[in-house]
């Protein structure tokens, strides 16, 4: 039997997307066992039971429309979750395959410090760069 992951150990760095979302569930599940049993959570996202625990158990790439709504039902965010699945976002995709010079600037951004990042994002939402 797999041990369980506590939340703090499912967001250390090199957790994998399964655990991650095992522990995710687990955590829900010690206050709702019934709601998030691995056959509540399948039904409501409509898959197999079969399918999600694969998925834990990382022997399955979940899609990314099947990403968001797991994250979603297991209060997550997604864009944490998508490159541990292998994924880059439809419309990150579709924006770097339109403009491949984006790619450059997320490289440019990547190791500025979190705050620095956020008011940089904010300033170019607001159209003051």
């Amino acid at each position: 039997m797999i041990a369980a992951l506590s939340p703090p150990e499912a967001d250390r760095p090199d957790a994998s997307l399964g655990e991650r979302l095992r522990a995710a569930r687990l955590a829900r599940a010690a206050a709702d066992p019934r709601g998030f049993s691995v056959r509540a959570v399948a039904a409501r996202l409509a898959v197999s039971a079969t399918y999600l625990s694969l998925v834990e158990r990382g022997a399955q790439r979940p899609t990314e429309p099947f990403l968001r709504a797991l994250a979603a039902d297991l209060g997550l965010e997604a864009e944490a979750l998508l490159p541990l699945a292998g994924r880059v976002a439809e419309d990150v995709t579709a924006a770097l395959l339109a403009r491949p010079a984006l790619a450059e600037a997320v490289r440019a951004l990547r190791d500025l410090p979190e705050a620095e990042l956020t008011r940089t994002i904010r300033r170019i939402r607001d159209g003051e760069w």
